[in-house]
């Protein structure tokens, strides 16, 4: 089934050539029920492409600290087995996203790149500073909320009694299930390995002990919603604001 293109802004209106398609993956760090992966699977297979998965992991990233980065890691060693499951590789690449990323798409010779939306001034500035420089069809796919946000509404809005009817209104065409990702018919070139204890070394944040309470990943974070939707979603409006109550979902992390 093609994706609804209202998913997708094109950052780069350049033709398709040959090549890898590359998805930069960034804020949506899974596998399962991704509209940027499995837009990004779509281009390389209709160009009989081999597709793989970019991740950057900056040494300091908005006062982050460990706890943070350790967490992530272990749910991005999920995503690299379960990318490996689809014949799809993972490249964990540590340094400065926007030097790191032209020098991949240069050095596999992509054909595409897409990315996940991530509004945040830094995502945003890298990237329109790869706008600015390359040569290849980019575009990003919000694959994080249920109806994209440049399609949600075009102005800046002050209350949600304005905003919510125009959601309502969008929920139909965009509330739909999502396809399965395939396994990928075109190896990608080479072998890969992560470094995953360089990365490690690589972080700069502050010291911060794990958190114990909650399992990194997207497996657990499904488990997780489950058991809301089956034990905490009936007293979820009269419960989540008392503080003496277990009345929160807990899936933010």
């Amino acid at each position: 089934m093609p994706i609804n293109l209202k998913r997708i802004r094109k950052l780069g209106r350049y033709p398709l050539g040959d090549g890898p398609v590359v998805y930069w993956m960034s804020r949506d760090q899974r596998v399962r029920d991704n509209w940027a992966l499995l837009y990004a699977q779509e281009l390389a297979l209709k160009n009989d492409a081999p597709l793989g998965v970019f991740f950057c992991l900056i040494p300091e990233f908005m006062g982050a600290t460990t706890r943070q980065y350790h967490f992530m890691l272990k749910g991005l060693k999920e995503v690299e087995r379960n990318l490996q499951s689809m014949n799809i590789p993972f490249f964990l690449i540590n340094g400065n996203p926007m030097q790191e990323i032209e020098t991949f798409l240069s050095d596999c010779a992509a054909c595409a790149i897409v990315a996940d939306f991530f509004p945040l001034r830094h995502s945003s500035g890298w990237k329109k500073s790869l706008e600015g420089q390359s040569y290849l069809p980019f575009c990003e796919v919000d694959a994080h909320n249920i109806v994209p946000c440049w399609t949600a509404s075009s102005k800046q809005e002050w209350a949600t009694y304005t905003f919510r009817p125009k959601l309502h209104r969008l929920l139909n065409e965009f509330l739909e299930e999502f396809p399965a990702l395939c396994k990928h018919p075109f190896p990608w070139p080479g072998e890969v390995e992560n470094d995953w204890s360089e990365a490690e070394r690589s972080i700069l944040a502050d010291r911060a002990a794990p958190v114990k309470w909650i399992e990194p990943g997207e497996a657990a974070a499904e488990k997780h919603l489950h058991n809301f939707l089956k034990c905490g979603l009936s007293c979820y409006n009269s419960e989540r604001n008392d503080p003496a109550r277990d009345g929160q979902s807990g899936l933010s992390p």
